[in-house]
């Protein structure tokens, strides 16, 4: 009889090659006006909603690490991702070097704000298409987002501002968390650019010396301008799915540097899986208070994604004699992730699981996309690896 691990490797290469990539490769890509589409509904039809930069991004990489995987064919792939790059760039380019943040079905602008969360993902957009095509102009289109970022939204203190509709200035990790993922895929396929190298160092300081906290360990979520946890009645907030995100992205970038983050990235981890993680129910909360005690126990997809990533790779260093916790996690992970997926047709997601056990809405994002993937791929290759 087949492992668990081994049913469900089968079970997701099965789901993203059969179900997802001959759906969202027919109706997630708009064959009119080019680019990925918003959201899908629950009888496979693209809606006619605006379109976020974040969202062309990560569908780049979703097809990528589809056909990465063999799980999507290459020339469905690459031709969705390279015209995908070009509808980035040529919708969502700002005069500024940055990028705005939505558009209309018809290309014309929706948002023009410049998020910092936005920008993140545009850079990271771009390190893919790059990592297919080595295109000067992938690179050179780079160079002026991360000009743009280090000229007007640099912070004092390290990293960059966040700015909402009416350009009210705040202070989040969060992007800071996807620039870095963009400097980390940089680096993997730019390995010489010192840029690359100045960005991920910068936010990887900003993490340990500010987003961490020293007595609880965790990592926050919200800043004042110098970069002090924002308190409420002593407390701040975190998001265990962001503790795994975060010690999944510093393997990552320990890999490329060398640096030995080690222990930090096993403590986000081991923290998250304590207290972040429902023993009972088997899924990971949304938000928590810095004193360990949850606040939202409702649960997005997307921290299930982020746990099965972080349990497979610290889950390869531990001695055999401590993975077997890792190996439990990222399965039991998966088969969580796997019930938001029953939905009226195949290849579609449910976003979020009440408190109560219970799913609604009838909507697919695309931008769930490339979490799921990513946890997938990462379970693929490396769940065999951990006994």
């Amino acid at each position: 009889m087949a492992s668990r691990a081994q049913m469900n490797i089968d079970k997701s290469k099965n789901w993203l090659s059969q179900d997802v990539y001959p759906l969202w490769s027919q109706q997630g890509i708009d064959p009119r006006n080019g680019g990925f589409v918003e959201s899908l509904t629950f009888d496979g039809q693209p809606m006619d909603v605006p379109r976020r930069a974040m969202v062309q991004s990560r569908q780049i990489y979703s097809f990528l690490t589809g056909s990465r995987m063999g799980c999507c064919p290459k020339e469905v792939a690459h031709k969705a991702v390279l015209q995908g790059t070009q509808y980035m760039v040529d919708k969502f380019s700002a005069p500024s070097g940055g990028f705005i943040y939505s558009i209309n079905p018809d290309g014309t602008p929706k948002s023009t704000n410049p998020d910092l969360y936005t920008q993140a993902f545009a850079l990271f957009g771009l390190a893919q298409a790059y990592s297919l095509e080595s295109r000067p102009e992938f690179k050179t289109r780079a160079k002026q987002l991360l000009k743009y970022l280090r000229t007007e939204r640099a912070v004092k203190g390290g990293g960059f501002t966040e700015l909402d509709e009416k350009g009210t200035v705040s202070y989040k990790s969060n992007p800071h968390m996807h620039m870095f993922e963009s400097a980390v895929a940089w680096m993997q396929v730019d390995r010489q650019d010192q840029d690359w190298k100045d960005l991920g160092h910068e936010l990887v300081e900003l993490a340990l010396n500010k987003f961490i906290d020293p007595k609880s360990q965790v990592l926050g979520e919200y800043f004042d301008s110098n970069w002090n946890h924002l308190l409420e009645n002593g407390k701040f907030i975190y998001e265990p799915g962001h503790q795994y995100e975060w010690a999944w992205l510093l393997s990552l970038y320990e890999e490329l540097t060398g640096r030995d983050l080690k222990s930090v990235r096993h403590q986000l981890f081991l923290l998250a899986e304590k207290h972040g993680t429902s023993q009972t129910r088997k899924v990971v909360y949304d938000e928590m208070w810095s004193d360990y005690t949850p606040k939202t126990v409702s649960s997005r997809f997307w921290p299930q994604c982020e746990r099965i990533k972080a349990a497979v790779r610290l889950g390869t260093e531990v001695p055999s004699s401590e993975s077997a916790s890792y190996a439990q996690g990222a399965d039991e992970a998966l088969e969580t992730l796997f019930k938001f997926f029953a939905t009226p047709k195949k290849g579609l997601w449910h976003d979020m699981l009440s408190a109560q056990d219970e799913f609604n809405g009838n909507t697919s994002k695309a931008s769930s996309l490339y979490h799921i993937v990513n946890a997938m791929e990462e379970y693929v290759n490396l769940r065999p690896k951990i006994s």
